[in-house]
């Protein structure tokens, strides 16, 4: 067995995980460098109101791309942060196959500073088929009224999510630039929630931003196997997912990140949060 999957089994095992779902790590991207070249976006952003923003990718010839490949059963994925982490959005583009044009309509919550994250997988010239996230910032409403919001690591592993108790389980000794592995506890209503659907393919995706820098990484779950638990057998613990997905990555420098993760369940994607500190 391999030693790395070893390890994640037996930490499972001591945090009385019963079902486990061991998470690919965050690939690297492609070689070539992209750009997001925004063709049409509001003069003014105000909050809490519908903003289209048209845009197109370029490569770093100045060519158009043209053609993607579909990732997590989309082509598109958008994400929008405000710099000081306090707001998370995760859409999907419509796309325009005569013109290469993506529109996204956004609603930002607050007033200021944010930054947009067009992540892909171009189709052309990337035979690996790695995936880039681009970048643009952009800024809403009046920034005299913006105030931004301290990045505290958290204290307390659970937190209330509407009828959803969320624990996270992360690694205190965790360092950068060596591949850990976190998870997350899921009940509803005070039972563990065992019926997770797949979102976008896998059963949870978290988005990990860097606060300051703002650096990107993505990694998402795929359940590789199930174990016995408290005397169930394998047939009745094969329809299960959850209550715990897992969830392994490589931090690349020290500091403070957020970690945005979401799963769905019942038909409804939730997202959750937690903060993390690494020296």
């Amino acid at each position: 067995m391999n030693n790395k999957i070893f390890i994640a089994i037996i930490l499972i095992i001591i945090s009385g995980i019963g079902g486990y779902y061991l998470l690919s790590k965050p690939v690297e991207q492609s070689h070539r460098s992209y750009e997001m070249e925004v063709t049409s976006k509001p003069s003014n952003i105000d909050p809490k109101k519908p903003a289209t923003f048209r845009y197109k990718i370029k490569n770093d010839k100045g060519e158009v791309l043209k053609n993607y490949e579909v990732a997590h059963e989309k082509i598109m994925h958008f994400i929008t942060v405000r710099k000081d982490l306090a707001y998370f959005q995760h859409l999907h583009p419509d796309f325009n196959e005569v013109t290469s044009e993506f529109t996204v309509v956004v609603t930002f919550p607050e007033v200021g500073p944010y930054r947009l994250f067009p992540d892909f997988t171009p189709g052309d010239d990337n035979p690996q088929k790695l995936p880039v996230t681009v970048q643009h910032d952009i800024n809403v409403g009046s920034l005299n009224k913006y105030y931004a919001q301290s990045v505290v690591q958290d204290r307390e592993q659970t937190k209330i999510y509407g009828d959803y108790k969320i624990t996270t389980t992360f690694p205190k000794d965790a360092k950068k630039q060596t591949e850990i592995t976190y998870s997350l506890s899921i009940s509803q209503n005070g039972r563990p929630v065992t019926n997770l659907e797949k979102y976008l393919g896998a059963l949870g995706h978290s988005v990990i931003i860097k606060e300051g820098s703002l650096d990107f990484i993505h990694t998402h779950a795929e359940d590789m196997a199930m174990m016995d638990h408290q005397g169930m057998s394998q047939e009745m613990m094969m329809g299960m997912t959850g209550p715990y997905i897992s969830f392994s990555t490589t931090f690349p420098a020290s500091g403070v990140y957020k970690i945005f993760t979401q799963f769905q369940h019942q038909g409804k994607v939730l997202t959750t949060d937690y903060t993390v500190r690494l020296e």
